[in-house]
């Protein structure tokens, strides 16, 4: 039974939080890290019938093929080919490369997903290695990696999940382990496809990515003009107790001058825009940029 002293702090917590949200201030990253939030999102990666969490495979082996596409067009040599995935959730796209011969190092903060990532390249016996760690920690396993690679990735987005500062010194640390020539490739939610209006929704779910128990969800959107952010405030109030946990996801839009100047600094050079890979749907595949290390 409900507890009705939990469920009316819970309603006073809500009712007195600060409106709207503040991006990056009010939270600014939904629990990758947490071991039942990262299994519950498993499910979602591996659904082969939406592009929610994860690509299906049939869209990422249209990305590869793209990618190595472009990796051969720069060189004469037709690989293999070192790739670093950043952000590479459950290795999808490593298993891929892997699958077709080349080397794939990836790095994400979820450990279901990295465990999955392992095991699967363990029974395969896919040269792939994966490092379960958070991408803006300095002291992370892969940036002690002496080895450079042929391109780095950067995919569905998930670049526009970091702030200012946090985008730039990714930014910086990816161009660091590209070879000379080697390529960065990006891809982006453009500026046109934010949702730049304030809304409310709520539903109620039997379980969901937040928990394993029947919950009411409630889901607050802002738009900050001045920041160009968006922040995606989540209220997960337990059916059982009444009590309530909150998280945040913010998301920074960037101009194509913005991103290039992001590059440029970076110290990649020769920025190139191309539009989505498969045009499967333009809610959820972006377009990219590919930019290279000098030589």
């Amino acid at each position: 039974m409900t507890d009705s002293g939990q469920l009316r702090d819970t309603l006073l917590r809500i009712a007195r939080a600060g409106r709207p949200p503040v991006p990056w201030h009010d939270g600014h990253k939904i629990p990758w890290d947490d071991p039942g939030f990262s299994r519950r999102l498993m499910a979602v990666h591996l659904d082969q019938s939406n592009h929610m969490a994860s690509r299906s495979l049939e869209i990422i082996g249209q990305h590869v093929t793209w990618l190595l596409e472009v990796l051969e067009a720069g060189t004469e040599q037709p690989g293999p080919f070192s790739i670093l995935d950043l952000g590479c959730g459950p290795g999808f796209y490593s298993h891929e490369l892997a699958r077709r011969g080349h080397r794939s190092v990836g790095v994400d903060y979820s450990p279901a997903a990295i465990t999955h990532a392992r095991t699967t390249a363990e029974v395969r016996g896919f040269d792939a290695v994966f490092h379960l760690a958070d991408l803006l920690d300095e002291n992370a396993p892969w940036l002690d990696d002496v080895d450079t690679f042929d391109a780095v990735t950067f995919w569905f987005g998930e670049f526009n999940a970091f702030p200012d500062e946090a985008a730039r010194t990714l930014l910086a640390r990816a161009a660091q382990k590209l070879r000379p020539g080697g390529l960065f490739v990006l891809e982006f939610q453009p500026d046109d496809l934010f949702l730049k209006q304030d809304e409310q929704e709520w539903r109620v779910c039997d379980r969901s990515v937040f928990s394993d128990d029947p919950h009411l969800w409630l889901q607050e959107y802002h738009w900050d003009q001045k920041q160009q952010s968006e922040i995606n405030v989540h209220w997960i109030v337990d059916a059982q107790s009444g009590s309530v946990n909150h998280y945040a996801q913010c998301h920074r839009a960037w101009t194509d001058e913005e991103l290039v100047d992001l590059l440029l600094d970076a110290g990649l050079e020769a920025p190139i825009f191309h539009p989505p890979i498969t045009g499967c749907d333009e809610q959820l595949e972006f377009p990219v940029i590919v930019s290279s290390r000098p030589r």
